[in-house]
């Protein structure tokens, strides 16, 4: 007969994981605890507990262990166990496609459709976009830091919201002087609209990067939800 872990068991298992690996994220805990807890009772039927916990972590050993990846350029270094790569990388493709689609979109509008519209609506205009591009990395910056350390979950997703946040307030808000408001009505010649434009992909770029990874945190709720569900039905 397959024997079930006891209650002190399955907590020498989580201890392990937080001990031995600093493992902490949340959305992920249960389900690793419950692979490792299940593996260990299998080979429990011909082993001590001792025995068969000290072999399946073994087994475990390179999934829990921290991994290099590609996405710590455009989200930043934090820890990420070599079972969370997959997924990661998935989400990190679909973030960098949407990067390159919000940076480039309103600049290849106003590429398209220069030549039918005046200078001072072009200047009006971009001012308006700019200024809400730059509201809404602000409000995420502040409003997703200050719910996830407020919060009683963490997962990967939100470790990237707050990794974004950390400092860069005072940068987002001082770049904001060069790219919206000495620039403001800075075009004057035709001849000098296509370098504008320029500027403008590197200003969408810059703050749509730190947008994106604010937006982070709503993939973050989306598994606290997730995770309250599997408490209440269980």
């Amino acid at each position: 007969m397959k024997q079930t872990l006891t209650t002190e068991q399955l907590q020498q298992i989580e201890n392990k994981l937080y001990n031995d690996y600093d493992f902490y994220y949340d959305d992920s805990k249960y389900e690793i605890i419950d692979h490792i807890a299940s593996e260990i009772e299998d080979q429990m039927q011909t082993s001590t507990f001792q025995f068969a916990f000290d072999t399946v972590f073994d087994q475990w050993k390179s999934k829990l262990q921290e991994t290099e990846w590609n996405g710590k350029y455009f989200y930043g270094e934090f820890k990420i166990p070599f079972f969370y790569k997959q997924q990661l990388t998935q989400n990190f493709r679909k973030d960098i496609f949407l990067w390159i689609l919000a940076s480039v979109l309103v600049p290849g509008i106003f590429f398209i459709f220069k030549d039918s519209m005046e200078l001072e609506t072009i200047n009006s205009t971009v001012y308006i976009y700019k200024i809400i591009v730059f509201a809404i990395a602000v409000f995420l910056n502040i409003y997703t830091l200050k719910k996830y350390e407020n919060g009683n979950y963490t997962t990967v997703y939100g470790q990237i919201a707050a990794y974004s946040n950390k400092k860069m307030l005072i940068s987002l808000c001082a770049l904001s002087i060069f790219f919206i408001f000495i620039p403001q009505n800075s075009i004057k010649y035709e001849e000098s609209l296509n370098l504008w434009l320029v500027t403008l992909l590197f200003f969408s770029a810059f703050y749509f990067s730190f947008i994106i990874k604010y937006c982070n945190y709503f993939r973050h709720l989306k598994l606290v939800n997730k995770m309250k569900r599997a408490k209440f039905n269980f």
